[in-house]
């Protein structure tokens, strides 16, 4: 409960831009609902009146302000329902930028620790169901509060007793029967969110391993897991229909029962003489056209059961600490060296992975690291890029503690490939500038360094040219190319290369390799790789092994 309400509380600081917004909007929404009971106070004015049981004077008066009444709430829920997805869309696009925000904030470590599938529902189903929150439970909670008074202020006036009943009917209606139960929804509505999130992780695996499962003959074991997973998420959604229903039913049982007790006041009063039949029918008129804005927050209670969840999750992601911290204010213009002063790394508590590591790079240099698997090569690289925090010690560029540079500008100056290219289903274009900025012949000059521009030229639609999903309409060999033309195309102080080469042929990696070396220039090239002829082109080689980094002798290099 003070997780929830935690959680409520950050989600209503969201809205403190728009709090002007949501103030019409709930004045537009009390003044509909008013509208309402005042087009069947006033019909009943005029029923009474025909009959003779009332006088109240102008009939065509009373006509007239009925027409009004409607129109007016017509207007009124148009504008209530404009006003309130303006804000539900707002708010929406500002979770979702804090969501990235967050995001951008993690180092690679902590990124890659969410479960893809998890993080596509967060990021899609989760923040619409907030957008439901603001657009369908803020304002109908103050609605229903603003009309519950004035309703009651009038059935007041016509007897206490009417008041007393009224405000039992609304409190039972809105507050006791959704209380009751939203345990059971909400135990439904958890079990759902992760039965939704596991099956969707696992046709995503699925998905980016199907020449595998093919391959090793798996397509009846994926399809029987699937419909598993399909069958417990059917039970978990009949659960929460059972809820959706049950609580129907309640409510239904509710408002039938406000109805009999008011028909049962208005007896008693009339019996003893202190309400006239026409006073009767008008509280019973007030009554059933009031009890839409107490209907509307029990219908919360089944999207409320969504809502608070995804809000944990939202809210999780974008409350989320850093390892690393994001770093100082200074501006990292130029890269010269980059120094490791006593680094330390710890991958549990008490575990060093690294102890007293010393070294230094600088700009111009070739360097080459080697080592078994495990041992912590990419770390090394991982503690530069402040993907992870460094336990003890400090690396330094330009004598400068890392932590100490503003983080956009820092990680400005890398560039990184690896054996895996990641390619999206987009143009050749988009994939070859990341979504930046770049003039034409920039990008055909990073083609050309890399090798690639042949290729793109034999291409009918050239840059344009759509690449499939995970880059399949590519070779091994022309996805490293590009990986290489992204690297070139960014033009970084440091290049970074973890196994640049892995699968390709002797030819592919002669030429990668030139490509490299020819264009290195005034940059600080890293190659981190197991294979000596990629770091024989190295100035300078550092082996890591047991916890040690070391540079190796001068003719090694030659010999790696």
């Amino acid at each position: 409960m003070i997780s929830s309400g935690k959680n409520l509380i950050q989600l209503m600081k969201i809205l403190k831009p728009l709090i002007p917004h949501m103030m019409l909007t709930i004045l537009l929404g009390t003044l509909g609902y008013l509208a309402v009971s005042a087009i069947s106070l006033i019909g009943g004015m005029a029923f009474l009146d025909v009959m003779g049981l009332k006088d109240f004077g102008n009939g065509r008066l009373l006509l007239i302000m009925i027409i009004t009444a409607g129109i007016m709430r017509a207007v009124f829920r148009l504008c209530e329902q404009y006003m309130t997805h303006y804000i539900a869309f707002r708010l929406l696009a500002t979770i979702r930028f804090h969501i990235f925000r967050s995001l951008g904030k993690l180092g690679n470590r902590q990124l890659m620790s969410f479960q893809k599938g998890e993080l596509m529902n967060v990021i899609t189903k989760d923040v619409e169901m907030l957008e439901v929150f603001y657009a369908h439970t803020v304002a109908p909670v103050c609605i229903s509060f603003i009309t519950g008074i004035v309703y009651l202020a009038i059935f007041w006036s016509f007897h206490p007793f009417y008041a007393v009943a009224a405000l039992f009917s609304y409190l039972l209606i809105s507050y006791v029967v959704p209380k009751s139960v939203y345990r059971s929804g909400q135990e439904a509505g958890e079990a759902y969110r992760v039965q939704f999130g596991m099956q969707s992780q696992y046709i995503l695996d699925r998905l980016k391993g199907l020449k595998e499962l093919y391959i090793f003959g798996q397509e009846q074991q994926t399809i029987n897991q699937i419909d598993e997973y399909s069958e417990e998420l059917n039970n978990s959604t009949l659960s929460l229909k059972k809820h959706e229903g049950l609580l129907k039913a309640l409510t239904d049982g509710a408002l039938y029962l406000s109805v009999f007790i008011q028909i049962g006041i208005s007896i008693y009063l009339y019996g003893i003489g202190k309400v006239d039949a026409g006073t009767g029918l008008l509280a019973m008129l007030l009554l059933y056209s009031s009890f839409g804005p107490a209907l509307a927050l029990s219908q919360l209670s089944s999207s409320l059961v969504h809502t608070f969840s995804s809000a944990k999750r939202v809210l999780g992601i974008m409350n989320i600490t850093p390892e690393v911290n994001e770093g100082g204010s200074r501006e990292l213009v130029h890269i010269g060296n980059i120094k490791y002063k006593d680094v330390q790394f710890e991958y549990e508590k008490g575990k060093h992975l690294y102890k007293n590591v010393n070294f230094e790079w600088r700009i111009g240099e070739i360097i080459g690291i080697r080592g078994d698997n495990g041992t912590g090569k990419s770390t090394l690289i991982s503690l530069l890029l402040r993907d992870i925090p460094v336990t003890k010690g400090t690396i330094l560029l330009n004598g400068v503690p890392a932590e100490e540079y503003d983080a956009d500008s820092y990680r400005n100056h890398f560039s990184m490939v690896d054996a895996h290219t990641i390619v999206f289903s987009d143009t050749l274009r988009r994939n070859l500038t990341m979504y930046k900025k770049y003039k034409d012949e920039e990008i055909w000059d990073a083609c050309e360094k890399a090798g690639l521009y042949q290729f793109i030229k034999s291409l009918p639609e050239g840059l344009d040219t759509h690449l499939q999903e995970f880059g399949e309409n590519l070779s091994s060999g022309q996805l490293q190319r590009l990986a290489l033309a992204r690297l070139f195309l960014d033009d970084a102080s440091v290049f970074i290369l973890d196994e640049p080469t892995t699968n390709l042929d002797a030819l592919n990696e002669s030429s990668i390799l030139q490509a490299i070396k020819a264009h290195a220039g005034d940059k600080l090239v890293i190659l981190i790789s197991h294979h000596p002829e990629v770091l024989a082109m190295a100035d300078r080689i550092f082996e890591v092994s047991n916890g040690q980094i070391n540079e190796m002798e001068c003719q090694h290099c030659k010999n790696a």
